[in-house]
């Protein structure tokens, strides 16, 4: 039976799983945009290339900022 509790213990926890990996997958966009911007590319360039609004651009960038800050030390890399 320990299979069956391990397995249901899993299953629990995938909403939780799923909702960091989209929070790292979005703070990696934000990460990108934010070198891109450095590079000098504008942000309304990079809202057209990636069909979002500007505001939408910046939330991703927000992302990586707040990903930084909330997870230090802690590598976006590391799936």
């Amino acid at each position: 039976m320990p299979d069956v509790m391990e397995a249901q213990r899993a299953y629990k926890d995938a909403p939780d799983e799923a909702r960091l990996l989209i929070a790292r997958r979005r703070a990696q966009l934000g990460r990108a945009i934010a070198t891109e911007r450095a590079g000098g590319t504008q942000q309304e360039a990079i809202a057209r290339r990636l069909q979002k609004t500007r505001e939408q651009v910046r939330r991703y960038q927000q992302a990586f900022e707040n990903w930084e800050r909330d997870h230090p030390g802690e590598s976006l890399d590391d799936d």
